[in-house]
């Protein structure tokens, strides 16, 4: 029963959006630092997230959890863009609210949960989620803010993201892995990711009133179709699937990708909202109130799996 420690480490990291809000609030920081550490955390930090997530040493069982997270991860994510495609044929859902569906916080609050929910020798599974997911969040998902512009292939390769997947693939594959003290200093970088991700969160929920959060009504229904229904299919199928019994610890390896997908809107999407200049203060809202509504929802969907896998 993996639930009340969840519980436990969701908490915590939320302690440190409290706090962060709080000092916005009595002017010791200002919102607007939250540009700063965006940039920091999406082109520093998470790219050591993703690079550390590959140093393992590629034994048959890890490789197996790997293509097998890797093919969840995926299947999840084509189940996200057609429940996307869904909502912007029928409710004409805007471009942040598409990619608040398909993306969510699986590097800066999953890694964290998983470290301290199953071990840190689980985190490596991780790592096909964040695989799958930057790839497309560093392709199409940048589209969706930036349509102007024609998809550029090298500015998609040289993208500090894209460049950690690809050496942190290299490095599983061959086995050459960085020297200690660098090691160490990835790792260090790495371990910021849920803090840094709160504080970002915390420095914009300090820096908005209240009712700012609800003005635009349209965010209900996202919360709702990311956190219960799309969470709730993605919690159902992957419990009735079958494939968790396909390899050894199959149950704890599919609940890594599951726990990615039923995570709250990615926090990515306000950060590159901000950098893009659109529409900064809806992406926001989104991503506070859908982790502000994990609490709840993430330990209960992982109830439902756990109760459909008995």
């Amino acid at each position: 029963m993996i639930t009340i420690p969840l519980i436990q480490k969701i908490t915590e990291l939320f302690l440190i959006l409290f706090a962060t809000a709080a000092l916005v609030k009595t002017g010791v920081f200002k919102a607007d630092y939250s540009k700063v550490l965006s940039r920091i955390s999406l082109y520093f930090v998470t790219p050591c997230v993703i690079f550390n997530s590959f140093q393992k040493e590629l034994t048959p069982e890890i490789q197996q959890g790997l293509l097998m997270t890797t093919a969840l991860a995926f299947g999840f994510q084509l189940l996200f863009f057609l429940f996307a495609a869904i909502l912007r044929r029928v409710w004409k859902a805007t471009d942040v609210e598409q990619a608040s569906v398909v993306f969510t916080n699986a590097g800066n609050l999953i890694i964290p949960l998983v470290g301290y929910v199953l071990g840190e020798e689980w985190v490596i599974y991780v790592s096909g989620y964040i695989l799958v997911y930057n790839v497309l969040f560093w392709t199409v998902g940048i589209r969706m803010f930036d349509r102007q512009n024609a998809l550029s292939i090298k500015k998609v390769l040289l993208n500090p993201n894209i460049l950690a997947v690809l050496a942190g693939l290299v490095s599983l594959f061959t086995g050459l892995h960085l020297p200690e003290a660098v090691s160490i200093a990835f790792a260090d970088v790495a371990s910021m990711i849920g803090p840094l991700a709160m504080m970002i969160t915390g420095m914009i929920v300090g820096g908005m009133k209240f009712r700012d959060m609800f003005a635009n009504r349209r965010v209900f229904g996202i919360i709702l179709f990311r956190m219960v229904i799309a969470s709730g299919i993605a919690a159902v199928a992957a419990a009735l699937s079958g494939i968790a019994g396909a390899i050894p610890s199959g149950r704890e390896i599919v609940l890594i990708p599951l726990l990615s997908a039923i995570a709250p809107s990615a926090s990515n999407i306000n950060q590159v909202a901000i950098l893009y200049n659109k529409d900064a203060q809806y992406a926001s809202a989104i991503n506070i109130l859908t982790t502000l509504s994990c609490i709840v929802t993430i330990p209960v969907w992982v109830m439902v799996y756990e109760a459909l896998m008995r």
